[in-house]
């Protein structure tokens, strides 16, 4: 299963960590470094999230990505992008993203949800500032008042929440962003605080809605925590 990072603190985390976990052998390779994989040689294809823009054309690695994407959901080829991914693929589907326009959604929120059974009301940590639409075609799994939340197309799905967020990841964003989070009005400490007390709970319902992703997607996720294709 191949999943494209773009930056050193937004790796598959818990979503990662599930997959490995039902016997999934995973690649991860960096956009920023060279050529990425062939999307065919894999089963599954997770793309994860980024500072970038998915409607900036100036992202150096962001053509070549699209076209892995395209490639994937042409060839019906399992996608599932978190965040910028999902921004991509809803870019990829005909959709399209745009800032937020009155700022970033930032925060452990509920989810207006369509399909409780796949995924659930949360809250989930959401952390964006742009917001897609669901594309032509596809159907709304989630929203909030301010944004598409998670959607479904064939053998895609995307999710603009962060399932995969791990303490480590959250502390990196914490810092980096102390001054912008400051400036919206968030605490940076508190918003880390909460990440860590909901740790075990976000860590479960991450490997739960893993899984339900998958088997909508076409893989067989069994009881004995091993999955397959259709």
């Amino acid at each position: 299963m191949l999943c494209v990072q773009h930056q050193d603190d937004c790796p598959p985390g818990h979503v990662g960590q599930r997959l490995a976990d039902l016997g999934a052998d995973l690649v991860v390779v960096d956009a920023r470094q060279g050529r990425l994989p062939d999307p065919r040689e894999f089963d599954l294809v997770v793309s994860l999230g980024s500072d970038d823009s998915a409607h900036d054309d100036s992202v150096p690695y962001l053509r070549q990505e699209r076209e892995v994407l395209e490639t994937a959901v042409r060839c019906e080829i399992p996608v599932l992008g978190i965040c910028f991914g999902a921004q991509l693929l809803s870019v990829v589907l005909g959709g399209s993203v745009a800032p937020l326009p009155d700022g970033p959604e930032i925060g452990w929120l509920p989810v207006r949800t369509a399909e409780p059974a796949l995924v659930n009301a949360g809250p989930w940590l959401i952390w964006h500032l742009d917001a897609m639409t669901v594309p032509p075609g596809a159907v709304s799994l989630a929203s909030t008042d301010r944004a598409t939340q998670a959607f479904a197309a064939g053998r895609a799905v995307g999710l603009q929440f962060h399932p995969e967020v791990t303490i480590a990841a959250a502390q990196v964003w914490a810092a980096h962003y102390r001054d912008h989070l400051v400036g919206l009005g968030i605490d940076p400490e508190a918003l880390l605080d909460e990440v860590r007390a909901r740790e075990p709970e976000s860590r479960r319902r991450a490997h739960e809605l893993t899984d339900r992703v998958l088997e909508r997607l076409g893989f067989s996720v069994l009881d004995a925590g091993t999955c397959h294709p259709f």
